[in-house]
């Protein structure tokens, strides 16, 4: 079990690396990471105690919910979710 996920957060870990120019699409990879870990903790919560799961899963949703705002103010901005329009920030 322990081998799946961690092929799972690998998969993540690439989706990352590959999809970097899309922030919609980096910020799925960062959650799907995020999922493989919570999942990961809920096999071995017989070593944890509940709350440090809890609280793990509260990170996640802070997480996500800051990435949407900056994805909806990116696209407020600049019209589209791209990395690369953020390098035309002109002083």
């Amino acid at each position: 079990m322990l081998n799946l996920m961690f092929i799972i957060y690998s998969l993540g870990i690439l989706a990352l690396i590959l999809n970097r120019y899309h922030m919609m699409l980096l910020l799925m990879s960062i959650e799907f990471m995020y999922l493989s870990l919570m999942i990961m903790l809920f096999y071995n919560s017989f070593f944890l105690n509940i709350m440090n799961i809890f609280l793990f899963l509260v990170s996640i949703v802070c997480e996500a919910a800051l990435g949407l705002s900056l994805l909806v103010s990116m696209s407020f901005f600049y019209g589209n979710d791209m990395i690369n329009s953020m390098n035309l920030i002109k002083c």
